[in-house]
Parts: C-alpha cells; structure tokens; sequence
C-alpha cells in the first residue's frame, strides 16, 4: 500500500515547493472575488408521486488572491426525498483552489483519466492536476466511491452496497514527435463496511478492482493524427474468497487475486486525415464481454466497432457534407447463443444559399443482423463438425430529417421567420429473409412555426403546429396533433422578460379519440440592480384520457445573486425570443443509438421533443415528464455546442432508461 501511495505524496510535495511570485503580489489586487449563488423552489399539486414542495441551492464561487491564487468553491443541496438511502451522494460540496499550473480538488468532485479507467465517477476526497510548463503532466485522486447502505426489508427499492473507497494516477510526457500516457487506477470494497445480514440474493459481496492504461498519440506530416488506448482491467470479484488462481495477472502485484479474478482488455484507436476543407477518418474499438471499472457508471462492452467519416465544406463554405459509416457486432468470445452485426450509415447536408434561407437534412440506415443458435442443435450435436443451424433475424431502421429556416423579413421594426421540419422513421424486422407479419413500424413527424417579431416593441409572437403519425404493421397505432401560441416580451428597459404559452394536443388510436392535453405555461424574469436575477415560472397541464380527467399545476420560483468580475454577464445576457432561431453556423451534429441528429439548437430541440411524444413513452410518470420537459426548455440557453450534445445525450439517455425499466415490469 506505501508503494502505491508514493506518488500521491510527491505531488503533496511538488505543491508544497512552490514559491510565490512576490512581483505580482505588489501590483495586483491583493484580493477579489466572484461567482453566483442561487436558489430554487419548486410547488407541486397533482395526481404524479411526487413532493409537494421542493428546494435546490447552489452556488460557484471563487477566491483571488493577487491574481496568483485561485479557489473555485462549489456546493448544491436540495431537500428532494427518495424515501430510500443511496450509495450515492446527491448533495455535494466541493473546492478546487489553484495556483499557477496547480489545481486541487476537494470535496464532493468528479475527475476523468480515460474512458476505460476513472470516466466521471464522483467521489468524495482530494484530486490534483499539475500542468508544468514542459512536456510532464500528472493528475492523482484518492476519496470515497460509494458510501456504505446496510440491508432494510423494509425499503425494497434501496440499494445496499459496500464502502467503496479508491485512487488513481494519470501521467503523461510530451516528446518531440510523439506523446505516451500511463494510467492506473484502484477501486476496492471494505468488507468489514456492513454488518446486517442480507439475503443471498442480492448477489452482494466486497470486490477489488484495478486497471491500467496505456495512451499515445502522434502526428504524421502535419496531416494525419493517430491516438491510441489500450487498457486492461481486473476485477475479485469476491474477496472473501481463500481459493487462489492457479496463474498470477499482469496486475497481481496490485489486486487482490483468488478464483473469483478476471481480467478483461480494451483497446481504441483512431487516424484523422486534414483534407481540404475537411476532414477524413477512421476509428477502431474493441471492449472485451464484461469489462468495467470501478471509476466509471456504465460501460458499453462486448463490442467491436469500426467507423469510418469524412466531411467537406463547398461552394463557398454554404453547403456542408457529412459521411459516417460503421460496423458493430458482439458475441466476441462466442459464449452468447445469439450473435448481432450492426451496419450503420448516415449522410448529413448543412445548405445556408443565402443569409435567410437555411436547409438541414439527414438520412441514416441502421441494420441489425442476430443469429440465434437453436439450443436443440447443441443438445443433439455429435461431434464439433457439425453445422449448427440458426434462425437469422434482420432489423431495419431508417432514419430521415429535413429542416428548413427561413427569414421573410427583416427590418428595423419586423423581423418574420418561418420554419418547417419533418421527421420520418421507418423500422421492420425479417426472419431467414422474409419479412415478418405486423412487425414494421412508421413514424412520420411535421412541426411548422411561424414568429413574428418587433424589436422595438421587445415583443416575439409565434404560431407553431405539430403533428405525429404511427403505424404499426397494418395498424394505426396513434395520431396527435395539435397547435401552440407562443408571446415573449420584455419591460422596462428590458429588465423584465416574459413569456406565455399555450397548447393543445390530442391523439388518436385506430381513428378514436383517447387523450386531450391542455397546456399552459406563464414565465418571468427579472433582473434587479446589478446581479440579482428572478424567476417565476407556472405550468398548469390538464389530461383528459378514456380513464380519468386530471390536473397538474407546479411553480418554480428562483433566485440568483451573481456578484464580483462576472456579475454583468447575467444582467447583459440577451434575452430569448420564443420562436427565434439561433445562427445558422451553430449546428450541432451526434449520434445516440444509431439515430442521428443533426441541424441548429432549435430544431434538435424539436427532434427531442419528437422522440417524447411517442406513444412508448405514454405510461412515463408526469413526474418524469416534468423533468425532461424541463431540460427541453433550458436546452437552447447556452450557445456552447459540446454542453448542448451533452444536455441531449443525458435527455436521450433518460428516455432509453424508463423504456428499459418499463420492458423489465411488463
């Protein structure tokens, strides 16, 4: 264990050594501030399981110290009940003071190596980044993972875990043609953390895990980037064990090694081409069946991918040209009596002829192959030469979006903007190369808004319309439709922004009526003085189904103090139109699932909210609704493009989680 500590205690070291530079602290401010604190609270009344009152505080804040020393503080806190205990915290606190090229963690933080060995997990203890100026970099972690939850029969839904505690290195050197990274990170469970008993069942028990990467990437004439990782981890999965292994691991000086150890690969690299106004490349990735660490949630493994993409840029930099392909299968070490291929292929278009009009369209191919080996061929096998017969199933899915923005008109005193999008999804199923009965699905989508805006008057009026079509085999499976008015005005001086809308919506099923949805929303913002900001927002939702007539009805009210160097940021910001469209050259551009999604905030915005309005998702809980309508809302009011595919990707994620847990109750 002192080995393993050893270099955490030289960065101590390293961070100890350093000297103030005594010039700078006479000329600058000797001390300075700034950040933002904010609190909100949220007022609930209806028929969803939810509480009644809510509230969320946060804050960022940061220490100067003569322009040489920085202290990030951050914490969030909210009195959200889940009536269960969780191994995982949700209130948080965490600092990150700095000095020069040193930067530390404290608290309740999240750090990432790679995304085979610590990926975002949060923990609770110390980190540190030390960026020298040169070719050496390093970053060290030790906290808790998870915290100890002992067994309750009475809370079915609470997760009883283990003390999780554990540390990691990065370090990297820089040479002259070429970088090498190494990793190494340590997760292990106290086994003396609990000491209710609990059922067998649970399949509960304390585990040691250790992983080590290797990275390198490097140039070659200036044109052509190639990065590699190569990571292996290994995972007791029972340290309780006495039984030994009969082979030692590579990692076996540092993992608790018995019968219950596995070690399992990962590899990844990727060459990128400049070529033109574009670019050309290709990436390979193998994640061996069962791989995982303790630094990270989730792992997507037992893949093998390989994708290849190229973009250019013509005419004049108004069209843009987007090639992806790629091949997935599973199954790698052939244990799975089912075996899946994935090909998928997308193009995207970006056509901005003119500063008005501006033109956005995709169309991916996604096909999955499973062959299903029929258990009675193994049964009755006689020898291994025997050809094993299988029922080969085909999955079609394909993928359309086009999207069209343009200005009518544009003046001191009006501007007028139009938009239309329509979205067609298409997916069937075959069996030994026959289509099977009833089993394809179509989904058409066509939204049409129109905003009127008078900027002299601060005022945005926007009519929008949307429609939705599902079919099943030779089924209507559903049909909604409905309009939207939208109004957003600001008043005195432009302190306070407001906005209104309402909606209707109603499906259909086999050409009868099931459900009405009334929906209205009022919100204000007002900034007061110099870094005080509020918020009110009221949503009033009103169902009427074949089963019942309900209504929901929830207010949020906020406020934000912003105060120090960044406290006009807030008050500066422009405030968002409803039904205005951002700069046609922020697009974004991802793929989640093999969908792709593809234009500017506003029309991905639309496509999530196509996706949520599918049939599938009407057993969701309003609650969760809520929340994901909510991340919809707030999804076009920052113009950074990564954190908007993040924001996305979370919003997809979530919907793919309650489509999962719904599958597991049925």
């Amino acid at each position: 264990m002192y080995r393993l500590l050893f270099p955490f205690m030289m960065c101590g070291f390293l961070g100890l050594s350093q000297s103030i530079d005594l010039d700078r602290l006479g000329k600058a401010k000797l001390f300075d501030y700034s950040g933002s604190l904010s609190a909100n609270g949220v007022f609930y009344e209806g028929t969803a399981n939810r509480q009644a009152f809510t509230y969320f505080v946060n804050g960022n804040l940061n220490f100067n110290i003569a322009e040489v020393y920085n202290v990030p503080l951050s914490f969030a806190y909210t009195n959200q009940n889940f009536d269960f205990s969780s191994p995982f915290k949700l209130n948080r606190l965490s600092i990150s003071p700095s000095y020069k090229w040193i930067t530390a963690h404290i608290g309740d933080v999240a750090m990432s190596f790679s995304p085979y060995t610590l990926s975002g997990h949060q923990f609770t203890g110390v980190g540190i980044d030390l960026v020298p100026p040169g070719p050496f970099k390093v970053s060290a972690m030790y906290g808790r993972f998870l915290r100890a939850v002992e067994y309750n029969i009475d809370k079915p839904n609470q997760q009883t875990a283990y003390l999780r505690r554990g540390f990691g290195l990065k370090s990297s050197y820089a040479f002259e043609k070429f970088n090498l990274g190494l990793i190494f990170f340590k997760g292990f469970d106290d086994k003396n953390s609990l000491h209710e008993p609990f059922p067998v069942e649970l399949g509960l028990s304390p585990k040691d895990n250790t992983a080590v990467s290797f990275l390198t990437d490097f140039q070659v004439k200036e044109k052509i980037n190639i990065r590699m990782e190569y990571a292996v981890s290994g995972i007791t999965e029972d340290v309780r064990v006495t039984d030994k292994s009969g082979d030692s691991g590579m990692l076996s000086l540092f993992l608790n090694e018995n019968i219950t150890t596995q070690y399992t690969n990962a590899f990844n690299a990727s060459i990128g081409y400049s070529l033109g106004n574009g670019t050309l490349g290709g990436a390979y990735e193998r994640v061996d069946p069962n791989y995982r660490t303790f630094g990270a949630y989730y792992f997507n493994n037992d893949l093998e991918n390989i994708t290849v993409n190229a973009s250019q840029t013509i005419f004049d930099n108004k069209l843009n040209i987007g090639v992806n392909a790629g091949l997935q299968r599973d199954n790698l070490d052939d244990s799975k009596a089912s075996a899946m291929k994935r090909l998928v292929s997308a193009i995207n278009l970006n056509y901005a002829p003119t500063e008005r009009l501006g033109i956005n369209g995709s169309f991916s191919n996604f096909q999955s192959y499973t062959n299903i080996r029929d258990q009675f061929d193994y049964i009755n096998q006689v020898n291994g030469l025997d050809n094993l017969d299988t029922l080969n199933y085909r999955q079609i899915s394909k993928n359309a979006n086009l999207s069209v923005n343009y200005t009518v008109k544009q003046t001191e005193t009006r501007t007028d903007r139009a938009n239309i999008n329509v979205v067609y999804q298409d997916s069937n199923e075959e069996q030994e190369g026959a289509a099977i009965e009833n089993s394809g699905t179509r989904f058409y989508n066509g939204s049409a808004s129109y905003a009127l805006g008078y900027p002299q008057q601060s005022l945005t009026i926007t009519v929008a319309a949307n429609t939705s079509y599902t079919k099943t085999g030779e089924m209507d499976a559903g049909l909604t439709l409905g309009p939207t008015l939208g109004v957003a005005k600001q008043f005195f001086d432009k302190k306070l922004r407001s906005n209104f809308s309402a909606s209707y919506n109603t499906s259909f099923a086999n050409g009868a009526q099931q459900n009405q949805f009334y929906n209205l929303r009022l919100g204000g913002n007002y900034a007061w003085k110099e870094g005080h900001n509020f918020s009110l927002n009221i949503l009033s939702l009103f169902r009427n189904t074949v089963q019942a007539s309900t209504t929901d009805f929830t207010t949020t009210f906020g406020y934000t103090y912003t105060f120090g160097r960044g406290k006009k940021n807030n008050v500066d910001r422009p405030p968002s139109s409803f039904g205005q469209s951002p700069p046609q050259n922020n697009l974004l551009t991802f793929r989640y699932r093999d969908v792709v999604y593809s234009g500017t905030p506003s029309e991905i915005k639309q496509q999530l909210q196509n996706v949520l309005q599918q049939s599938r998702y009407d057993p969701m809980p309003q609650e969760k609704r809520d929340e994901l309508e909510q991340m919809l809302m707030d999804f076009e009011k920052d113009n950074n493009t990564d954190r908007l595919k993040d924001v996305a990707i979370a919003f997809l994620k979530e919907l793919h989680r309650f489509e999962e847990l719904n599958k597991t109750k049925e």
